[in-house]
């Protein structure tokens, strides 16, 4: 129901809105219609003063019109009429200034049609035309300009403002009539009596309408005024000169000479302005305080209307708010209620700084003893209780975080007691199938490792950064695939001289490890994954492309918020756990992560680094160090018979190139990335790599480095019992193998001079001696180098 759904002020708004409403109604029309009225007298106050600045232009329009007939009639000098042009055109130019933009367009021309009037001046200025040519010319004129005026058109009879409208038109047709009668008057005087008169009575007739017209809608003192022009024409002629007129005009107009009779012509021409300049100010006059009446009364009723509505609506406030009041206050406590439980709900967990503050509601304090006063002692239990529940919850996830923190943290003590001890059963171990399943089970340990580090990053705990040096973005990918299971799946081309922020290292890994494992886990098997790096404005971009199965576009938009935003960890599936792991870390360090398509299918990851999570612009090969550094001597490594163990190679010193003071690393401590399966390829590989002083590739990498290694040279070993070569020597120059990416493999001793003469002498042959000390030299020669990998206090080669 449309009241059900209305508030308290709304319905005590409605309890009066009808009765207002009908106010309302009545007062506008009559409102609009007094501002109707004053607007329609300010526009009769214009056409007045349009007409009040015309009405001279006429008169003197009249006046040279008459005296250009008693200049032709030789009664009236040149200057005389040069005299009244130059005032009739200074009126027109006065009229076009002052009221130029509230003419009638009409009128306007008019108006501007004067300047036509030069050539029938000339023409009597230069007497070649006559007094029946100057009538003509100048009667359209005036009548054009007094049928332009309008001033009867809009004008209402019934109104007093109407009817002076209609009185001040009559007047100007009555004045205009007047003078005509006067140049008739001039021109019988002068002869041609009998074709004059009939034209002298019709306008007689014309003026006696104008003037019963205009006395009928005048007021008295405009009536005095006009009878005393009229009564001046009849003084000047004589009393009965109408009557005598009408029955014989020639003897009449004998008794009148133009001499004496056109100055008295010439002076009337003056008299009916008088009434017309008193119709106009009465109408002005008239016209203002009618408007200021109407004006009045309208901002009256408005006022009125106003207060009015302003009293009811106070009413209404005053009796709402007994009952509103309360009621709001009730809703204010439960909408805090609410909030406070939308805002567990919605609290994201990733966020690793959270304080949680307690909740504060509102204590409603409503002592009243009616329905409301009830309805707020209930609510005040409800509120409690939801409090405590809120309460309770946060406590209960706070419990929660902390405890996968501890389990993360206990589990990755145990790892790293499991890997320990897996490293001593591996240096022990001298059968190459169990050492093979150490090694594997070693990769599974630091997979577990992986894991337990992801369950810290879940409970929100800062995790322990156990690199205090920058270290090279590859290595991190190195570190990050020695946690994955199908790390042989991965190809590697990340450039050299991109150095991570030792407080990015351990998370970088963990990011990596997880897109890694991901990339791996839902490709198959016969595909490869690439990780790729560049330097880009700003930063850095690590890219990780599969060509697995994909995501279709709206699980990859969810995918890609899920990262960017805070998410819930209760409502995350935990199938991309991985994924809310790296958002988590992302958002930590201020990076982005944006998952695409990978052309021909799979998904694309990008990792942007940004340029204060590097080290500078320094290249990874001139992170140096002052100190001077044991290295172990490249050794050749052959199978011996177990009977006594070689001794170690003796360390040597190599001086290292002075490094900056800001990048001079303290030694970190060594990180297992995993063993290779394969024994004897694992110790090729060592023997390989111990040939030069560069780090070896430990995932099929190609980096660019220099041709040419510097030589070291070795201090003569430690003499022992002579041996017999168990094979003749190999040839000076061994074809080089290629591994299956086309990389040329190094062989061991290639290097080296083919002359036997200019070799430092090996130590011993290791024909007779102990099986268990040889594989110990190798375990240890492997560690060392492997060591290496993750150790960058090592100079690398210029």
């Amino acid at each position: 129901m449309f009241l059900s759904r209305l508030r308290i002020r709304a319905k005590l708004t409605l309890l009066v809105l009808i009765p207002l409403a009908a106010m309302i109604a009545l007062v506008i029309p009559t409102v609009r219609g007094l501002v109707a009225d004053a607007e329609k007298a300010d526009g009769v106050n214009t056409v007045v003063s349009i007409a009040g600045r015309v009405g001279p232009l006429l008169e003197d329009l009249q006046r040279e019109r008459l005296l250009s007939i008693g200049y032709l009639l030789d009664v009236v000098g040149e200057d005389d009429v040069a005299l009244q042009t130059a005032a009739v055109t200074d009126r027109v130019r006065d009229v076009q200034r002052d009221v130029g933009d509230l003419l009638p367009a009409e009128l306007r021309d008019d108006i501007a049609a004067l300047d036509g009037l030069e050539d029938i001046r000339q023409k009597v200025r230069e007497r070649t035309v006559g007094p029946v040519g100057v009538i003509t010319a100048f009667d359209p004129v005036l009548e054009k300009i007094i049928e332009s005026l309008a001033l009867d058109a809009d004008a209402d009879a019934g109104t007093s403002t109407g009817r002076q409208l209609i009185a001040l038109d009559a007047l100007l047709r009555l004045d205009e009539e007047g003078n005509e009668r006067s140049v008739l008057l001039a021109m019988m005087a002068a002869g041609d009596v009998e074709r004059l008169a009939v034209e002298y009575r019709e306008v007689g007739a014309r003026f006696k309408t104008f003037t019963e017209r205009f006395d009928a809608f005048a007021e008295p003192d405009q009536r005095e005024l006009n009878d005393l022009a009229i009564k001046a024409l009849q003084d000047r002629l004589s009393t009965d000169f109408d009557a005598r007129f009408a029955l014989d005009p020639e003897r009449t107009m004998a008794t009148q000479p133009l001499a004496t009779l056109f100055p008295k012509l010439r002076s009337l021409s003056a008299v009916g302005g008088f009434a017309k300049k008193r119709i106009v100010d009465d109408v002005t006059a008239a016209v203002a305080d009618q408007r200021r009446q109407q004006l009045t009364i309208a901002y009256g009723m408005g006022a009125l209307v106003l207060l009015v509505l302003l009293a009811v609506l106070a009413l209404v406030a005053l009796v709402a708010r007994a009952v509103a009041v309360p009621l709001t206050r009730l809703s204010r406590a439960a909408e805090r209620v609410a909030e406070a439980g939308e805002t567990e709900l919605q609290r994201i967990a990733d966020d690793e700084t959270e304080t949680v503050e307690p909740v504060h509601l509102e204590v409603l304090d409503l002592d009243s003893q009616d329905e409301i006063g009830d309805l707020a002692r209930v609510f005040a239990r409800v509120q409690t209780t939801a409090t405590q529940l809120v309460e309770r919850q946060v406590l209960s996830r706070r419990n929660v975080a902390e405890m996968f923190g501890h389990i993360g943290r206990r589990t990755q003590n145990l790892v790293g007691g499991q890997v320990d001890l897996i490293d001593e059963l591996e240096n022990e171990e001298t059968d190459p199938d169990r050492l093979a399943k150490l090694y594997r089970l070693d990769h599974i340990s630091n997979r577990l490792r992986r894991s337990a580090d992801s369950l810290v990053v879940i409970s929100g705990a800062e995790r322990e950064e156990s690199h205090s040096t920058p270290v090279r973005l590859i290595d991190t990918v190195r570190l990050a695939l020695a946690e994955i299971e199908e790390y042989t799946r991965v190809d590697v081309n990340v450039p050299l001289d991109l150095l991570v922020a030792p407080s990015l290292v351990s998370d970088m890994v963990l990011i990596c490890g997880e897109l890694l494992e991901n990339a791996t886990t839902f490709s198959p098997p016969h595909t490869r994954v690439t990780v790729s790096a560049r330097a880009v404005p700003g930063g850095a971009q690590l890219t990780i492309a599969d060509h697995g199965i994909g995501m279709l576009d709206d699980r990859l938009d969810e995918e890609n918020a899920r990262i960017a935003r805070r998410e819930r960890l209760d409502l995350v599936p935990t199938q991309v756990l991985g994924l809310f792991v790296v958002g988590r870390l992302a958002r930590r360090h201020g990076m982005a992560v944006e998952l695409s398509h990978t052309p021909g299918g799979g998904v694309t990851v990008q990792v942007s680094i940004s340029s204060a999570l590097l080290a500078g612009d320094m290249l990874a090969s001139e992170l140096l160090v002052s100190e001077q550094i044991p290295v172990r001597a490249p050794v050749a490594v052959e199978w011996a018979t177990p009977q006594s163990a070689p001794p170690m190679m003796p360390p040597v010193t190599v001086p290292a190139g002075p490094a900056p003071s800001a990048y001079r690393p303290d030694p970190v401590p060594y990180v297992d990335g995993g063993r290779r399966p394969n024994v004897r390829e694992a110790i090729s590989r060592v023997s390989d790599v111990m040939s030069d002083p560069l780090t070896w590739n430990g995932f099929d990498v190609a980096p660019q480095l220099p041709a040419a290694p510097p030589v070291v040279q070795m201090p003569p070993p430690a003499t022992t019992p002579p041996v017999a070569p168990p094979s003749p020597a190999a040839p000076s120059s061994p074809a080089a193998p290629s591994s299956p990416n086309g990389l040329r493999r190094r062989v061991p001793g290639s290097h080296l001079s083919a002359e036997p003469a200019d070799r430092p002498a090996i130590a011993a042959q290791l024909t007779d001696t102990d099986a268990d000390a040889a594989r110990l030299l190798v375990e240890q020669l492997e560690s060392g180098v492997a060591r290496a990998l993750h150790d960058n206090t090592i100079p690398y080669r210029q």
